[in-house]
């Protein structure tokens, strides 16, 4: 039997990637602006900002996702409180994207799936650096994942992709987003579990939430929760519960509002010692030396 081989059609395809970050603002941060010859993605992961875009400024809100065309001069003014910003810039064969530019879009569960992703690869091939704002190379570290830069522009593509489909289905994707919960079928279905076990986790950085009581609140046994959780983040319920709270640690050491020991009482940590060895374990440097980073 002869076989004939079909041809892959690549209509969107990212080329380049030259930044890459995850950003922890200070309450009033301004970001002074800046304009360049490739595409830039801008995604509040929590809070607000105004993001300036040519000569218009776009409030964009939690969950929400605008594109910069290439050229397009753009600015970041942080909301009264501190915004958790992903930016990501990058070039390829992108005229898809052009109905997607100068437009609030919002992200589903499927998508921030993706998003999650993307940091988490990022943290692992350039280790913690993203939260860098003057940083205008991406310099993979020693001994980084097989193919890690390839597997975030997998799902930077995947995620365009979506977000193409998405916006040509706009009435499907609002039904989606408005549905009511519904058994874990599905991966759409554990990626909207596990955001609402991260906000539950949020409201409670200081350390609170137990394994039983994720679920309890999740309705599901222990078994199904680690099953569903790590197949859509990679990694286990408790260790994303430390995640985020050393994540909500680099926001209140950048906002200066509190010192070492304070955060760590502030985040339930039993001491200043303790605390400092999970942050050093997960960025590679001590929150001291973090803080020495941010105030350069």
């Amino acid at each position: 039997m002869n076989y004939e081989p079909l041809k892959i059609e690549r209509p969107l395809r990212v080329g380049r990637l030259y930044s890459l970050h995850y950003f922890q603002f200070a309450a009033g941060y301004i970001f002074p602006g800046e304009s360049h010859d490739f595409w830039e993605m801008v995604y509040i992961d929590r809070g607000e900002a105004d993001i300036g875009a040519g000569e218009e400024i776009v409030r964009l809100r939690e969950g929400q996702v605008f594109f910069h065309r290439p050229g397009e001069f753009h600015t970041i003014l942080a909301g009264a409180t501190g915004p958790n910003i992903m930016v990501l810039s990058f070039d390829g064969a992108l005229s898809p994207l052009r109905p997607l530019a100068h437009r609030v879009l919002p992200v589903s569960a499927p998508e921030k799936t993706l998003l999650r992703q993307i940091i988490q690869e990022g943290e692992a091939c350039f280790g913690p650096v993203l939260d860098i704002s003057d940083q205008h190379r991406l310099v993979p570290l020693e001994g980084t994942p097989f193919a890690a830069c390839q597997l975030i522009e997998t799902y930077l593509t995947q995620l365009l992709i979506l977000l193409v489909r998405g916006d040509s289905h706009a009435q499907t994707r609002t039904n989606a987003l408005k549905s009511a919960p519904q058994p874990l079928t599905g991966e759409e279905d554990a990626a909207a579990l596990t955001l609402r076990l991260a906000a539950l986790m949020r409201e409670h950085p200081d350390g609170s939430l137990t394994f039983e009581a994720l679920c309890r609140h999740s309705g599901l046994c222990a078994t199904a929760l680690k099953s569903a959780f790590r197949r859509v983040n990679g990694m286990g319920v408790m260790e994303y519960y430390r995640r985020l709270r050393l994540e909500e640690a680099r926001r209140l050491l950048r906002e200066g509002r509190y010192n070492v020991t304070q955060t760590a009482e502030k985040l339930g940590y039993s001491s200043v010692n303790a605390f400092s060895r999970q942050f050093r374990a997960l960025l590679g440097v001590t929150p001291t030396g973090y803080l020495k980073s941010v105030r350069k």
